[in-house]
């Protein structure tokens, strides 16, 4: 309160590294193959993120199977994220 500073200000950084244990935690609990969609996916790891297509091609498998397995993969996950919050 003395230097002005937001209490937000403070906060966020903390709550945004939580947020990060936590998405972290919840990938790590996915099988291999869907763990590795979601790295590929969105660029986890260092890894360049990649479309759908790529990704399919890449796994020799259809862009629709991998937008399914997608779409399965971030329910699993918001369920996860849920649980581990909900724990905390």
């Amino acid at each position: 309160d003395i230097l002005g500073t937001e209490e937000d200000m403070i906060l966020r950084p903390l709550e945004d590294e939580v947020d990060l244990i936590i998405l972290r935690q919840a990938v790590g609990e996915l099988p291999d193959r869907e763990r590795e969609i979601i790295y590929m996916r969105f660029g986890l790891g260092g890894r360049k993120e990649q479309t759908q297509k790529e990704v399919a091609v890449q796994m020799g498998i259809s862009q629709s199977y991998i937008s399914r397995l997608e779409k399965r993969i971030m329910l699993r996950l918001r369920r996860e994220l849920i649980r581990q919050t909900n724990c905390i």
